[in-house]
């Protein structure tokens, strides 16, 4: 039986490690890229490539100098353990001792302790690809939490 129990654990330690992995590789979109690399990467490219890796775009936009503005919006999750000290809940006790023929007055804890919730956070990062007439990337901004700096 004692073995049954550890084979419980290692599934439940497996599936919150699978679940912990899988809200790291969703966290890469832009990860470790500052705004010049992306720059570098995308200007003078047409836009029908960056739509070929990330799809439509969400809106588009003419800008007053006469190009197409692409806006892509990305909704990132992050997944965040937040440690929460609880308060004990306190119980009212009330008790007749059988042996002295007395009462006792007092309280008794439960559920309290540290404990560790978890919190999962939208952002958003909108990315504005501006394109000329002959459908060439000539710049690119970022707005939004966790975007390229």
């Amino acid at each position: 039986m004692k073995y049954k129990s550890n084979t419980n654990k290692c599934y439940y330690f497996k599936s919150i490690l699978a679940l912990f992995l899988t809200f790291a590789a969703a966290n890469i979109a832009f990860a470790g890229q500052t705004i010049d690399e992306v720059r570098s990467k995308w200007i003078g490219v047409d836009i029908n490539k960056v739509i070929e890796k990330h799809g439509y775009p969400d809106h588009s936009v003419k800008a007053p100098n006469g190009n197409n503005v692409y806006i892509f919006v990305k909704n990132i999750k992050k997944f965040y353990p937040v440690p929460v000290l609880r308060q004990p809940e306190r119980n009212d006790i009330d008790m007749y001792n059988t042996k002295t023929g007395t009462y006792s007055y007092g309280t008794s804890t439960n559920n309290g302790g540290l404990t560790i919730e978890h919190q999962i956070q939208n952002k958003e990062c909108a990315g504005y690809f501006e394109v000329n007439n002959d459908k060439i990337i000539v710049d690119i901004k970022f707005k939004g939490d966790e975007c390229p700096q």
